[in-house]
């Protein structure tokens, strides 16, 4: 098991009075195991780490693979958190997506969550095709059945992926930067209408169902991942295990580190990405990181993409859609 190869490499992963404050089972569908293969990869996780009291235990699932019995084994193994993949309750969105499960399982599966965990997230795509109102009215339904936790994404066209192949065939084209910039503007003011708090690029929570694992991510705190194509950081380094299921398997069957690439961060690459991780969340970042760029921030603030309340640089709505030229200009500007 890696877990026991990285104990092996690194025994200040554990026993160290550093506890585990969440785990989350996805990046993949965990919703597919069988309840029994599930508590197992539980178990062996919280057998092997420490754990604080309260700690949070989220497990993705899509709506087509959770069904009674999954959500009580997974209620029973210790999950406190789902994230339910919705994307949408659109027929003609979720289609042109090319969803396996229609608005009637989403909406089982959205009702099921919610009876049987106290923490709920969904996520929802803007895709092509999505209608400002129908949003709206899918929001108010997925908070009316007790949904704490949205996440609200701008599709991307990936390269590779089948969307956008099907894009440089011609047969799919997105929509136009207004239409896109307008309707997610139309579904943040929405979510916050609906008592959600923007408290993230694409995260919006009911008071106190903030996600802890996501918001640890955005303040840089060490994390490992295990699994093919995961991820880790501590401190100055950070590391992608292989992202091929057969040669993180050979790797791990012949008792190595199945580590893909590595690298080990300056301390302006560190600084750089902490200031731009912190103007993605509802905080901002303390404006005196930007000593040196006073003069060309004040053009930002005309700009309407940021503002400077309580000495500390925040993005406005604007400044959110525009977040990737931002985070190029500060490159630039800070690398």
């Amino acid at each position: 098991m890696e877990l026991d190869l990285r104990l092996a490499a690194c025994p200040s992963l554990a026993g160290t009075g550093r506890r585990v404050r969440s785990l989350y089972i996805g990046g993949g569908t965990p919703s597919t195991l069988e309840p029994e293969q599930f508590r197992r990869l539980l178990d062996g996780l919280m057998s092997r780490l420490e754990m604080t009291s309260d700690v949070e235990i989220t497990a993705e699932a899509n709506p087509e693979s959770l069904d009674e019995a999954t959500a009580e084994a997974w209620l029973d193994a210790g999950v406190n958190r789902i994230s339910l993949g919705v994307q949408s309750l659109d027929p003609a969105v979720l289609s042109w997506l090319g969803r396996a499960a229609g608005p009637t399982e989403i909406r089982r599966a959205l009702a099921l969550a919610c009876s049987t965990f106290s923490r709920v997230s969904a996520d929802w795509i803007l895709a092509p095709g999505c209608r400002s109102d129908r949003l709206a009215a899918e929001f108010r339904e997925a908070r009316d059945l007790g949904v704490g936790h949205v996440s609200f994404y701008i599709l991307e066209w990936h390269e590779q992926t089948g969307l956008a192949l099907d894009r440089a065939r011609g047969l799919v084209q997105p929509d136009d930067e207004a239409s896109i910039a307008a309707r997610y503007l139309a579904g943040r003011d929405d979510l916050m209408d609906l008592g959600y708090r923007f408290y993230e690029i694409s995260n919006y929570a009911l008071p106190g169902q903030e996600s802890r694992h996501n918001k640890a991510y955005w303040s840089r705190r060490p994390y490992l991942g295990l699994g093919p194509g995961a991820h880790g950081q501590w401190g100055n380094r950070r590391e992608a295990n292989h992202g091929s299921l057969d040669r993180w398997s050979q790797d791990v069957g012949a008792g190595l580190v199945p580590t893909a690439t590595w690298e080990r961060l300056t301390p302006a690459a560190r600084r750089l990405e902490r200031l731009i991780l912190g103007l993605r969340t509802r905080e901002g970042t303390a404006i005196e990181e930007f000593e040196n760029l006073l003069p060309a921030l004040a053009s930002g603030i005309e700009e309407g993409l940021w503002t400077v309340t309580d000495d500390r640089l925040i993005l406005t709505a604007a400044g959110c859609l525009r977040i990737d030229d931002i985070e190029s200009w500060l490159a630039n500007h800070l690398g």
